[in-house]
């Protein structure tokens, strides 16, 4: 897993940006405010459908036929294992649909679909791997940290699971596979463009701690 390794360090930094985030922090400690979690809700169920959308692009220039059945099972998959969890949030919250869609949003969501439309297979996957990857990362961490009992559990549990850890390590074992099949030009690309993502994983979330569409 060197290649993936390489990519652990690249985001290194942002990774400790993002577990040290107030929202995170105060999520972990059972303390973020509902607003702010109402925010943040409202925003991922906009994000998720254009994430399986773009998911739904990259199953399109997959390689082969297996690899295309499984993309396309991991965005109906993951549309309706997030669609589901929203609804707990959206009754157990009181969530009102976004009236407005974030900038970072929008931004988000428009670089993965411009991605999986305009880039390589392998260099589409790493843009697309961080929501997985450093989501997971990111659960786990707090899960060893939350304070019980805590009204953000679900959410804790649900990004920390088996189930979400176990399509993680699905595609972080492809983008290896990938890696070492491409130049290392692309490969570079391939980096530049999950350090990107990264960056965008933080925005989204500091734009909900700050109720910031712009």
């Amino acid at each position: 897993m060197e290649y993936l390794n390489e990519l652990e360090q690249a985001v290194k930094p942002i990774y400790q940006q993002i577990i040290e985030h107030p929202f995170n922090q105060e999520l972990a400690a059972g303390t973020l405010s509902e607003d702010r979690f109402r925010f943040y809700v409202s925003q991922d169920v906009h994000y998720i459908g254009e994430y399986s959308r773009a998911l739904a692009a990259l199953a399109a220039k997959a390689p082969d036929h297996s690899l295309l059945l499984e993309f396309i099972a991991f965005a109906k998959e993951g549309l309706e294992i997030e669609r589901e969890l929203h609804q707990q949030f959206i009754e157990q919250f009181r969530i009102q649909q976004a009236q407005n869609i974030a900038l970072s949003t929008e931004a988000y969501a428009n670089f993965l679909l411009t991605t999986a439309a305009y880039k390589s297979f392998p260099e589409a996957l790493a843009a697309l791997l961080p929501c997985f990857s450093l989501y997971n990362q990111v659960a786990v961490h707090i899960y060893r940290i939350a304070q019980q009992p805590n009204k953000y559990q679900r959410w804790i549990d649900t990004y920390s699971g088996a189930e979400f850890d176990q399509t993680t390590r699905r595609l972080q074992e492809l983008l290896q596979e990938l890696a070492g099949e491409n130049t290392p030009a692309t490969r570079e690309s391939m980096k530049n463009l999950f350090i990107r993502s990264a960056q965008y994983e933080w925005f989204f979330w500091d734009s909900a701690y700050h109720l910031r569409y712009w």
